[in-house]
């Protein structure tokens, strides 16, 4: 990432669609001589205006003139200026907000760049921020959560971080090392004098309570984790209902075996894809065979045990028949999903009674929403939802007609939206992997400072690690960073923010 803080950067930092208002930011070392001769002054009481604007040493705003720059064309903006570090990027900035015609936005920001300023590269203006230490990087990385925050919780969550929720505990803790570090560096610089400036004890207690509130964090973290993660969206159904078809339509490409024989499907099969804009995990699973009474104890044990694992553990189910196991698995994908996809054949001369006594003990078992997939509508006589109470919307689809592939994705992006375990955004995930990161290697560092200090191999060595984990904390906080961090944090922001 090449960055110049001597140029003065401009962007549009509102939406670049028609609207009402329009907002374009300036910030950097030419901001007021830019201003200067962007502004015009028709009469006495208006170059009073504009000499009070710029020479004011407080943030100020006004409405003035903005020339355009060709036949003396001007246009009405409530200028807002900035005059020195006091201000969102730590330099001295300015705002032109103004009618939001296109052609008027980006002839005023052409305008600017022809008096001196250049064009702001993705997400330098909260990058100026960070550098200028009005904000840390967990606090940078909120601003980009708070863009992409599509419904409350999202929002709650960016502002939460960007009030500073995670930089804060995690800067008292590395304040607490850093003195711990002092003293027994001092020690180390009067190892032949009799001062003792922290004892064994004392500094094992010390890192023993820094891991137990790393610890603390890091579970917390993980929670969030937990509750925010990328939506699981799984296939149901009775066998041959048209599951593993759909899924490889939904996929756009073959992925799992297709056969009319049923129980072809015995293993869970999992791919990452985006629906209108959401990336959501696909599930196919096998068809429901034995639930919910033929699934033996010892199966739905381990399925129950299973639902809190990453993944099915195939080992530790070596009580469990082949059919029991993939049922159980089966049963604990139903357990980690947020949203179900149960399907039925349309084409089947009669709704079997059982798809109605699975839903309803999968309604049961899990509180979920169900969308109800009627699959191969191509070869229905009768496109009526079947008879099933509890479920969250319809969808009669076919492999074979792109349209209804279509309808259905929206209806699981709808479905999500609404869902009270919405999801995280992506800058949220981002944040949290890094958090958890630094926080984790920190923990492996003071602890092994633990092990040094118990087996009395010298305080050098126990300072060196003791070292290790302030740097760690320090990049969680971006005190420590590399030009490869910031280009990858400050790249998905959008230009002008």
């Amino acid at each position: 990432m090449q960055l110049d803080l001597q140029n003065t950067i401009v962007a549009v930092s509102s939406g670049i669609a028609p609207a009402q208002r329009a907002v374009v930011r300036i910030s950097g070392p030419d901001t007021r001589a830019i201003l200067d001769q962007l502004l015009v002054a028709s009469s006495d009481s208006e170059g009073s205006l504009k000499s009070a604007l710029l020479e004011s040493r407080v943030a100020r705003s006004s409405v003035h003139r903005c020339s355009l720059g060709f036949r003396e064309a001007t246009i009405a903006a409530r200028i807002y200026y900035w005059p020195d570090e006091r201000c969102y990027t730590g330099e001295a900035s300015a705002e032109i907000h103004l009618l939001g015609a296109l052609p008027l936005v980006e002839r005023i920001v052409q305008r600017v760049i022809a008096l001196g300023a250049v064009p702001a590269g993705k997400g330098e203006f909260t990058l100026r921020s960070f550098l200028a230490g009005k904000i840390d990087l967990t606090q940078a990385e909120a601003v980009l959560a708070v863009i992409e925050a599509g419904d409350d919780q999202q929002l709650v969550q960016a502002l939460e971080q960007l009030g500073g929720n995670i930089s804060k505990p995690v800067r008292r803790l590395r304040d607490q090392l850093l003195e711990l570090i002092a003293h027994l560096e001092a020690g180390l610089d009067f190892v032949e004098e009799d001062i003792e400036f922290i004892s064994q004890s004392l500094l094992e207690s010390q890192v023993a309570s820094i891991q137990r509130s790393l610890q603390s964090i890091d579970e917390q973290l993980n929670l969030r984790g937990v509750s925010n993660r990328q939506p699981h969206v799984v296939l149901v159904g009775l066998p041959n209902a048209g599951k593993s078809s759909l899924f490889n339509a939904l996929l756009g490409r073959p992925r799992v075996i297709v056969s009319p024989i049923a129980g072809t499907t015995r293993d869970i099969v999992a791919e990452n894809m985006n629906v209108e804009g959401l990336q959501i995990e696909l599930v196919d699973t096998a068809g429901i065979e034995q639930l919910p009474n033929g699934l033996s104890s010892t199966a739905q044990k381990h399925a129950l045990d299973a639902a809190s694992a990453p993944r099915f553990d195939i080992h530790s189910a070596n009580a469990a028949t082949p059919g029991e196991m993939a049922q159980a698995m089966l049963l604990s994908q139903l357990q980690r999903a947020d949203l179900l996809l149960y399907c039925v054949d349309l084409s089947a001369p009669l709704f079997p009674e059982t798809d109605a006594e699975q839903v309803a003990w999968i309604r049961e078992l899990v509180e979920r929403p169900i969308l109800l997939v009627g699959t191969k509508a191509d070869r229905a006589s009768e496109m009526t939802p079947p008879p099933l109470s509890g479920l969250s919307a319809y969808c009669p689809t076919s492999v074979s007609d792109g349209h209804t592939i279509d309808e259905l994705k929206c209806a699981i992006r709808d479905l999500l939206a609404n869902n009270p375990r919405e999801l995280q955004t992506d800058a949220m995930h981002r944040t949290l992997v890094r958090c958890q990161q630094g926080i984790r290697a920190a923990m492996h560092a003071l602890a092994r400072a633990q092990e040094l200090s118990h087996s009395l191999s010298g305080e050098e060595l126990v300072a060196a690690e003791l070292r290790i984990a302030l740097d760690d904390l320090s990049g969680v906080i971006g005190d420590v960073h590399t030009e490869d961090i910031l280009g990858k944090i400050f790249s998905r922001f959008c230009i002008g923010k």
